[in-house]
């Protein structure tokens, strides 16, 4: 089916009630998707699609069926490891008992790996709170059974532990599926599903890249007032909250950044950035801001013209210890996330220099421009990103995506390129 199927204006009446009811932003890839299924719903149903999607207002449960169909629930076990990493590190510096918010939780990959965590690093009493707009994923969270090809993610040693064959398939245990409540929430219309200061670690990844900027300036400062100072926030691969809040200031854990909220009488320059793994401590609440401390000196920064991307480029670029395509994203994130963007730019472009057929590094180039405020540069960058999609291999691009699949990223540079149009 295409979109020639469902009128413009049928179309855009059902973008419209979607954004105003649950924040969904009609980017490129979401377009096609939601053509389709109002298709098939307005012929499930016998109705033409103008009249379809006239009643979806008024009928909850045609609104939920065409939610159920719209919504990604792309997921994986553990998917990014790192943040997992990080998770396991902050530990110590929660309360105790311990409550995560696994927002978006699709089909209950995620908060059951938040689940196995917490088992594992010895926490004596936690929940786990997974929401999602989708009934039926919220379904699949409940059951917690997972065909084989659904256990991506999962070493063997870790399945074993924590889930037993069923016939085909494989149950996680009850100790786990316990501990994990399952409800449906709109994090648009509706407050956090906690009680205010209760929740220490909230995983929403991959979810604020579908909301319109509003929506997810909306959501953060709720989110910000329900949750206490010091604790946790763990967004997706591609989402930044720079220029969209302060109430979250950006820290390194590990090999990861995640974001926490701030304490709202601390200054931004009593932050520290780096994390290092600490001795747990159930009781003990999060410490004190530190005293404000003088920023570190700089070295230099090379002197970068924003411009073409790819290999007419040529860049000089930093040096980069290992100087492989790896480490010079690693550098440009950390650059990134330093706020130190002509950086990574520099860092970024070299990498798409070294391989031009390498979509993520345009990608990051793409972001690193756009910081800058370098729209038609960045632009390209995202271009160059696209093209180098249908040049590469899914199993390459999804090794430097660690964890992320090709997909979301389809979806992200679409949403670029969009929007920039």
């Amino acid at each position: 089916m295409t979109d020639e199927l469902v009128p413009d204006g049928t179309l855009a009446a059902a973008a419209r009630l979607l954004a105003r009811r649950v924040g969904l932003r009609l980017d490129p890839a979401i377009r096609g998707r939601l053509s389709r299924c109002v298709a098939e719903e307005a012929t499930a149903h016998r109705v033409d699609a103008a009249d379809y999607v006239g009643r979806l207002d008024e009928d909850p449960a045609l609104l939920q069926d065409l939610l159920n169909r719209v919504t990604v629930q792309e997921t994986s076990f553990f998917r990014d490891p790192g943040q997992f990493a990080a998770l396991r590190t902050v530990l110590p510096e929660v309360t105790s008992p311990l409550t995560i918010w696994s927002a978006g939780c699709a089909n209950g990959q995620e908060p059951y790996s938040l689940a196995m965590t917490l088992a594992e690093a010895g926490v004596p009493a936690w929940q786990i709170v997974a929401t999602d707009l989708s009934t039926r994923a919220l379904s699949r969270t409940r059951k917690a059974r997972y065909a084989e090809r659904e256990l991506r993610g999962l070493d063997d040693g870790t399945r074993d532990r924590h889930l037993f064959r069923v016939g085909s398939e494989w149950q996680v245990t009850d100790a786990l599926r316990t501990r994990v409540e399952a409800r449906h929430h709109n994090l648009v219309a509706e407050p956090p599903p906690f009680e205010p200061g209760t929740c220490d670690v909230v995983f929403c990844r991959n979810v604020l890249i579908y909301f319109r900027q509003e929506d997810v300036v909306a959501f953060l400062e709720r989110l910000a007032l329900w949750m206490r100072p010091g604790a946790w926030l763990f967004l997706g691969y591609s989402e930044s909250l720079w220029q969209v809040t302060d109430r979250f200031q950006l820290v390194r854990v590990g090999d990861s950044f995640v974001y926490r909220h701030r304490d709202p009488h601390e200054r931004p320059a009593q932050v520290a950035l780096d994390r290092q793994p600490a001795t747990r401590n159930q009781n003990r609440r999060p410490r004190p801001a530190p005293a404000p401390r003088a920023p570190r000196p700089r070295p230099d920064r090379p002197h970068v013209t924003f411009g073409r991307t790819g290999a007419d480029s040529a860049p000089d670029g930093p040096k980069v210890e290992g100087g492989g395509v790896k480490e010079l994203l690693a550098a440009g994130e950390a650059a990134m996330n330093e706020a130190d963007y002509p950086l990574a730019v520099a860092t970024f472009r070299k990498a798409a220099y070294i391989d031009p057929d390498q979509p993520v590094a345009h990608l990051h180039l793409g972001l690193a421009l756009e910081a800058a405020g370098e729209a038609a540069s960045a632009r390209r960058a995202f271009g160059a990103a696209r093209a180098g999609l249908d040049r590469s291999g899914t199993a390459a691009v999804e090794a430097v995506l660690e964890g992320y699949h090709v997909d979301e990223l389809v979806r992200l540079l679409d949403a670029k390129l969009g929007a920039s149009a």
